[in-house]
């Protein structure tokens, strides 16, 4: 069963009455336990419970039937059990019909929900189907109201002095917001006296903030001198601490403020900044400074749990595991501390440092967890608890100079909570002042710059992990200086990289960094990279002899903390030096040991699916529909064709229904001129046709094209393309929702014309239906075709003509032309419901939803025997047909 599978039988075991006796067998058959294995469990030769009424899988799951209220009673009870100890189940579960509590023994997660929400809780019990649960970090929420506040200030002090908006001065601005909110931040924690920063501006500023800017700069000034050479400053000035480490480097400025100003400053430095989060910090300030993302404060950052999709399978999973297996020995723990202290995190698109701070924060976390139980096995005897953990093993590249400066701060202020849990867990931490060593971000373009340069290999035999969200661009989107970065990139060395997306640059620097080094990376990518034409031409280039991909998370829509962000479908993709070690694959929150990860996602062996022409398997052609080039002359609405055909019956000969995707999925109708050549004189006799085809040669006429000129012209009474079926047509609209659970596909009569926004397959057998309108067919065109946005985007060559297919005996043709036959004849007893209608996925009905589950069974047991378990086995079994045909032409070609 996939998770998909187990979520609806749970769901429906919800829905039943609770019976205790019963619930532990029919969760072990919804969690996909074999049904020999589950008689032998109720007869009681596999049960290794010892508690009133539960029932105990092996390595499973242990069960316990609750009183009623008492579940969290019986879940403490399930967890002292010593048959639980001895066995170790995945989960440990009990119910008292109303309330579920569940716990994941070896990590102490816990579950209460209730009864009836088991469906929607499914992937909490995924453990119980022996499948892995991938659970990202929990992220922490940000206080938008400062953000609002500091907007305020911001914009009081834009107004007062508008020349500090212009282009020559709004780094001025940028760094004065960074100076002043980490001074706000640092009063309230401790790193300066409580309140020390606001009482002296605010003392010495005047009431209405009028010498407010003589003494930013005044304060800022003594906090880049050391106390003993600042005489030429106010006396009130001594009272700061030297601050360094290059946040009050350079020149010093203040804008002049006024009352609305200083009281917004005097507002925000109220609030308590003690709760701060690092990993958003830089991305709350830009959102105060940059108009575009004020809509929402505080809010356009990457989230933690999406920034752990990376940094977990990346390397900080392999560190606990091998924190786990040195757990109980001092030496072996010593061993990771020194492994931690020699690691270097990379980022080479840091923005405001949002992975670097949250690659610092789980490092040192883990730290912090390793000395303790080092203390533990020595009795507490060792004296040398010192952080092993500098921020300048954190490098970072990126475009604007105040998100450079933001990334450096928010590694200040992650590295000063760090140094105070540190002090919580071992009594002492480094002195707060001066700041010591800054985190190694530079400003430049990463495409343009030498990354050994930035971020050096280590020397003393650490490792570098690279990692990031680098911006996403598809090439009709890139600006002229974005396309000469990937020409920068590319040149000389890889073809037809025009198409790339602005991603495609860092992951082929990348690849140069990693190859025979210590060192690993993955990124954050548009879906399109790992799909379509882009996958042949880009990462043969990637993925030869040396490198692999070694850890990857199918397409998922990647959002940040911005409601109103629009969504991307993304991938992650982590590269890796050739290991011979298992790749590990994500989908859906699950993840599987592969032997391999191809470029396409897919647990396979390296190919890549090239368009062809010509189909390679057993299947009829299909072509595009056809392209009117004549401006839309040619081509009438509902209201247009009525009106002709009232005053001139006869004109009814030359106007044909026309369809395209829409058309096709929404049922609406559009129609056009149809002229045979043998027709046209017939045909120009009405006047109104005369008129569209002198339209139409002007248009053709004044084209730019030389073959709209010289090819078309003289045929201005026809489409570019001319095809027609003699019997039906059976079409397939070019792009359509992800949503949706089945390919559209829909036959017609001959006198239908298509455009070509949509494929068509003229006068083929009809068990092709049911071919395209199959799951096996949809995972297909996902993967190799790639998507438009968030839509499936279809293609004859690159998805039709390369889908592997048996060869059908005549039988299994009949029977899936009955299957076909089947699922258009259940749409019709849906009239007037359109294909859009009928297959949105909350609404598709039951008797439909049932045909599709047969055809899908009928056509993949033709395959395999029997149906697939999931998407992942009829894709790897897909890719193996067609590697086997290719080499099959490859050899008889030679």
């Amino acid at each position: 069963m996939n998770p998909a599978e187990i979520s609806d039988a749970l769901a429906a075991l919800a829905a039943k009455p609770y019976d205790p006796v019963e619930f532990p067998f029919e969760f072990a058959a919804a969690t996909d336990n074999n049904p020999a294995t589950i008689a032998k469990l109720q007869n009681g030769s596999f049960n290794k419970s010892d508690l009133p009424g539960g029932v105990l899988m092996n390595q499973k799951f242990h069960f316990a039937p609750a009183l009623n209220g008492m579940t969290s009673v019986t879940l403490d009870a399930l967890r002292a059990n010593k048959r639980t100890l001895k066995h170790k189940p995945a989960i440990l579960i009990t119910s008292d019909g109303v309330e579920v509590s569940a716990e994941h023994l070896k990590s102490g997660d816990t579950l209460h929900c209730a009864f009836t929400e088991l469906g929607d809780r499914f992937g909490f019990f995924l453990p119980a189907a022996g499948k892995e649960r991938y659970r990202a970090a929990e992220e922490n929420p940000v206080d938008i109201k400062v953000a609002g506040k500091l907007a305020k200030l911001y914009d009081a002090l834009i107004r007062r002095n508008p020349d500090w908006a212009a282009e020559d001065r709004r780094h001025d601005m940028n760094q004065l917001m960074t100076r002043l909110i980490f001074c706000l931040f640092a009063e309230d924690v401790g790193i300066f006296p409580d309140n020390q920063f606001s009482r002296l501006i605010f003392t010495h500023a005047g009431d209405k903030g009028e010498g407010m800017r003589e003494v930013l700069i005044s304060a800022f000034t003594a906090m880049n001198t050391s106390r003993d050479k600042r005489d030429a400053l106010p006396a009130w000035t001594r009272e700061f601490e030297y601050v360094n480490g290059g946040l009050f480097a350079g020149a010093i400025d203040a804008p002049m403020f006024d009352a609305p100003s200083a009281r917004y400053l005097r507002d925000v430095s109220a609030e308590d900044w003690k709760g701060i989060n690092p990993d958003i910090f830089g991305s709350m300030i830009q959102s105060v400074t940059n108009a575009e993302l004020r809509s929402e404060l505080g809010m356009h950052y990457t989230s933690v749990p999406n920034i752990m999709k990376v940094l977990g399978p990346l390397f900080l999973d392999e560190l606990d595991a091998e924190i786990d297996r040195s757990w109980d020995r001092e030496r072996a723990l010593r061993q990771v501390l020194d492994r931690i202290s020699k690691i270097r995190v990379f980022d080479p698109a840091c923005g405001s440092g949002n992975f670097l701070v949250v690659a610092y924060r789980a490092l040192r976390e883990r730290e912090i967890t390793i000395l303790s139980r080092i203390s533990e096995l020595t009795g507490g005897t060792q004296t040398e608890m010192w952080s092993v953990i500098p921020i300048r093993n954190f490098y970072g590249i990126e475009l604007t100079d105040f998100a450079v400066e933001t990334a450096k701060l928010a590694l200040f202020i992650a590295e000063y909570q760090a140094n105070a849990q540190f002090k919580e867990a071992f009594g002492r931490k480094p002195a707060d002042l001066p700041l010591r060593d800054a985190a190694n971000v530079v400003c430049g373009n990463a495409l343009r710059l030498d990354w050994e340069a930035v971020c050096p290999v280590p020397e003393d035999g650490g490792e570098v992990f690279i990692a990031g969200n680098p911006p996403f661009l598809g090439s009709t989107n890139q600006s002229k200086e974005q396309k000469a970065d990937l020409a920068h990139v590319f040149a000389g060395q890889v073809e037809s990289f025009a198409a790339f997306d602005y991603v495609a640059g860092w992951f082929y620097k990348v690849s140069l960094y990693l190859r025979g080094r210590t060192a690993r990376s993955a990124f954050v990518s548009t879906n399109s990279l790992c799909q379509g034409q882009s996958v042949a031409a880009f990462w043969p280039h990637l993925l030869r002899d040396d490198l692999e991909i070694g850890f990857a998370h199918t397409s998922f829509k990647w959002r940040n903390n911005a409601s109103a962000n629009a969504t991307v479908m993304c991938v992650v993709v982590g590269l890796r030096n050739r290991s011979g070690l298992p790749a590990r694959l994500f989908s859906a929150g699950v993840s599987m040991d592969t032997s391999n990860i191809n470029a396409y996602l897919v647990p396979y062996q390296n190919i890549y699916i090239e368009g062809t022409r010509n189909g390679l398997f057993s299947l009829p052609p299909m072509d595009y529909g056809n392209k009117p080039v004549e401006q839309g002359h040619l081509l009438l609405d509902q209201a247009e064709r009525d009106d002709l055909i009232r005053e001139n019956p006869g004109i009814k000969k030359f106007i044909r229904p026309f369809m395209g995707s829409n058309e096709v999925v929404k049922g609406t109708t559009r129609y056009c001129f149809w002229i045979r050549d043998e027709e046209l004189l017939e045909a120009r006799e009405f006047e109104e046709i005369r008129i569209r085809i002198g339209r139409v040669e002007a248009f053709r006429r004044g084209s730019t094209d030389a073959y709209v000129r010289e090819k078309l012209l003289p045929r201005s009474h026809a489409f570019k393309q001319v095809f027609e079926a003699k019997r039906h047509t059976i079409a397939v609209p070019i792009h359509t929702g992800e949503t949706r659970p089945y390919l559209p596909v829909a036959r017609f009569s001959s006198d239908v014309i298509f455009s070509n926004a949509a494929m068509a397959l003229y006068d083929a057998p009809d068990w092709c239906v049911a071919v395209i309108a199959s799951r096996l067919h949809l995972v297909w065109i996902s993967t190799v075709c790639g998507k438009l946005e968030t839509r499936f985007r279809y293609s004859n060559t690159l998805g039709w003509n390369t889908f592997p297919v048996p060869k059908f005996t005549e039988d299994q043709l009949a029977a899936l032309t009955k299957s076909a036959m089947a699922i258009l004849r259940c749409r019709l007893t849906h009239h007037p419901k359109t294909i859009a209608d009928l297959y949105d996925p909350d609404k598709m009905p039951e008797d439909l939803r049932a045909a599709h589950k047969a055809n899908d069974d009928l056509l993949e047991s033709m395959y395999i025997g029997r149906p697939f378990r999931n998407d992942t086995e009829r894709l790897e079994h897909l890719f193996k047909l067609y590697a086997a045909r290719v080499k099959k032409l490859k050899k008889g070609a030679a």
